[in-house]
């Protein structure tokens, strides 16, 4: 099965502002007091006005234009941007994590027929935004991040890949 999805995950308040700037469609509410809300490449491109310059090593978006718009939307709250690129298995995740206007962590990792660890950086980002993984295998699983699959499962019909 595959898993395909690239968007923020934060407060409401900083996810709205991404939202607003973008073009997004309207977030989704997640336990914890969170929101995610879907980025295909049009709202990259309007986040990072079409100049985003190269991206931070192991991301497939995360430029310093975007990483700037995501640190510019974390002084509304906590915000972490989420990758995800899995088939049978095997591919890669990566997030980045902001709050305050600044970026608190960053990383990307591959991941390999093994099990997501607490330690991949999409649950330390997570984590970062106080997600709390008691009683669930992790943070990723807490929030319930296994029913996006997609970008369309976020409301977000077409992209330009």
């Amino acid at each position: 099965m595959s898993h395909n999805v690239v968007a923020v995950v934060g407060s409401p308040a900083a996810v709205s502002a991404i939202v607003d700037a973008a073009g997004c469609p309207e977030p989704t509410t997640l336990p914890f007091g969170l929101a995610i809300a879907p980025l295909g490449d049009q709202q990259i491109d309007r986040l990072t006005e079409l100049q985003p310059g190269p991206s931070h090593q192991g991301f497939k978006s995360l430029s310093a234009a975007l990483a700037q718009a995501f640190a510019t939307a974390s002084e509304n709250g906590q915000l972490a941007y989420i990758e995800t690129a899995y088939f049978g298995g095997t591919g890669s995740q990566a997030a980045a994590a902001f709050a305050e206007g600044r970026m608190l962590f960053s990383a990307a990792t591959p991941v390999a027929q093994e099990p997501v660890r607490p330690s991949h950086p999409i649950n330390t980002a997570l984590r970062l935004l106080g997600v709390d993984a008691t009683g669930h295998a992790d943070e990723f699983d807490a929030l319930g991040l296994h029913r996006f699959r997609r970008l369309e499962d976020l409301g977000l019909e077409a992209d330009d890949d």
